[in-house]
């Protein structure tokens, strides 16, 4: 017999039946609508109020336009980068000696001139060549040539000519050949130094400095900068190779990076060269001589358009006549 108290049967509960709840999307859609019209008149509000105090520029991105071009001047150039010079921005050409790099900056600068716009030549190697720049169309009486001791006073040139927006092309030439003062001078009474003082990585902490400092006003002013550089060894690494020196700060900031070289000896332009020795059959010999170098162009770096990276062409060079933009 069982013991205790006997248990209750549990009661069921009947279960109440769940009718499903008719939305109206169209009232929810409209409920959206009013509270997104009000939180873009309120957003539209702090805009306004942003942009008349803090002084920012705050806008909607389709009311950008997209950047103007300037032509190298050279059909090859422009189509391997997609249209020239992007105006607002720097674009770095850089490569070894004899490579080409001015000439393409003469060129550039002519054609600049030809549609009446200005430009302005920074010459910190002192290597200017005014009948080598007329040979590519450079009007010397309009062409401002600046001259700077010091890197400081050559990026401050930039900054202020920028910032007045009164000029459409710079040329610098070249980035190593920019002394910052703390190079030459010390102390507040600027005392000479000499060469044996180090003086380590200042250069590139002055190019970071100048590209914090100009970037706003070069884009507003859509002024395009040319940056020329010189190619460095690199020998902290295993294989010795040509590097770009001036720190991240020159690359990073840069939108085009072009590297120039010479190519290959085959591929140079020859002339065949009348001699005065006859042949066998009673001909004149003539020998080949050589009149230039092949010049290759490569895209190291590239965020422009229609401008596809470790791309390259091969265009003819000679000595005394530039590139051949056949």
């Amino acid at each position: 017999m069982a013991r205790g108290r006997p248990r209750k049967n549990p009661i069921e509960v009947p279960q109440k039946s769940e009718q499903p709840q008719i939305v109206d999307n169209s009232l929810v859609k409209e409920n959206n609508d009013i509270i997104s019209q009000k939180r873009q008149e309120k957003l539209n509000n702090v805009l306004r109020e942003i942009n008349k105090k803090d002084g920012a520029i705050i806008n909607f991105a389709d009311t950008i336009a997209a950047r103007s071009r300037l032509s190298f001047g050279y059909k090859s150039l422009d189509k391997l980068t997609g249209g020239g010079l992007v105006c607002g921005v720097y674009t770095t050409v850089w490569g070894s000696k004899g490579s080409g790099k001015t000439t393409i900056a003469y060129k550039a600068i002519a054609t600049t001139q030809k549609i009446g716009k200005i430009a302005a030549y920074i010459d910190m190697e002192r290597s200017y060549d005014a009948e080598w720049a007329k040979k590519f169309g450079v009007n010397t009486e309009k062409l401002i040539y600046i001259i700077c001791h010091t890197a400081e006073e050559a990026l401050d040139v930039i900054i202020k000519l920028c910032k007045e927006k009164v000029i459409d092309l710079i040329v610098l030439d070249s980035l190593q050949g920019l002394s910052p003062h703390g190079e030459q001078y010390e102390g507040k009474a600027d005392k000479e130094r000499s060469v044996e003082d180090d003086s380590m990585a200042l250069l590139a902490r002055k190019l970071s400095q100048f590209f914090r400092m100009a970037t706003p006003h070069v884009s507003d002013a859509k002024c395009a900068v040319l940056l020329i550089g010189q190619a460095r060894m690199d020998l902290g690494s295993f294989i010795k190779c040509e590097i770009l020196s001036g720190g991240h700060a020159l690359a990073h900031n840069s939108r085009l990076i072009l590297r120039m070289r010479r190519g290959q000896k085959a591929d140079a332009p020859y002339d065949k060269i009348k001699t005065n020795e006859i042949d066998e059959k009673g001909k004149p010999v003539f020998e080949k001589q050589q009149v230039g170098f092949d010049c290759v162009i490569h895209v190291e770096k590239s965020q422009i358009e229609n401008c596809l990276e470790q791309t390259e062409i091969h265009v003819p060079f000679h000595f005394t006549e530039g590139i051949k933009d056949e």
